[in-house]
């Protein structure tokens, strides 16, 4: 076997390691895309490990948490948003208050929570309980995922301060 022959068939050897390398890669692919795709909430092995801590641990339980940034052009559409259709919610920011004075919202700045979730990429959803533990998070794309956090804390308050007397009875 002359040497050139043995270098081509190496050469096509590892070109077919190759390709099925990448088939398998992209069954892979598939296989995840296809758990995530049934899951509406998308795939989460398991609840945040975010404590907040500061001020959000004073006992008072938070719906909506928003962590903007007035550099994102989308913390700026979901920050008017939320001013809208849910007004009790609150901004952390690590900027000063000024910033986003005109929001219409309960702003706090706070450098140290900010911290806890500042790896994230603006906006970032939380639901926050009263020791300041994130219990749900999520880092919306678009406009169109606040519905589920809305709706969501509408749910949540009424399950809160009503009670069903058929159930209570």
């Amino acid at each position: 076997m002359s040497a050139e022959l043995a270098f081509y068939l190496i050469t096509w050897a590892a070109i077919i390691v190759l390709f099925l390398g990448l088939v398998a890669t992209l069954r892979e692919v598939r296989l995840l895309r296809a758990v995530v795709m049934r899951d509406p909430d998308g795939f989460a092995a398991a609840q945040p490990d975010v404590v907040l801590g500061g001020v959000f641990a004073d006992g008072t339980s938070r719906p909506i948490v928003a962590a903007v940034d007035s550099g994102c052009p989308l913390c700026r559409v979901v920050v008017d948003e939320l001013a809208q259709r849910a007004p009790h919610a609150k901004l952390l920011t690590h900027e000063s208050p000024s910033v986003w004075s005109g929001a219409g919202l309960e702003i706090i700045s706070d450098r140290e929570a900010w911290r806890a979730v500042s790896h994230l990429s603006p906006p970032v959803l939380m639901h926050v309980d009263g020791g300041g533990a994130v219990r749900r998070m999520t880092l919306p794309v678009r406009v169109e995922e606040l519905d589920g956090w809305i709706d969501t804390d509408s749910d949540l308050k009424g399950a809160v301060d009503v009670v069903d007397a058929r159930s209570d009875s």
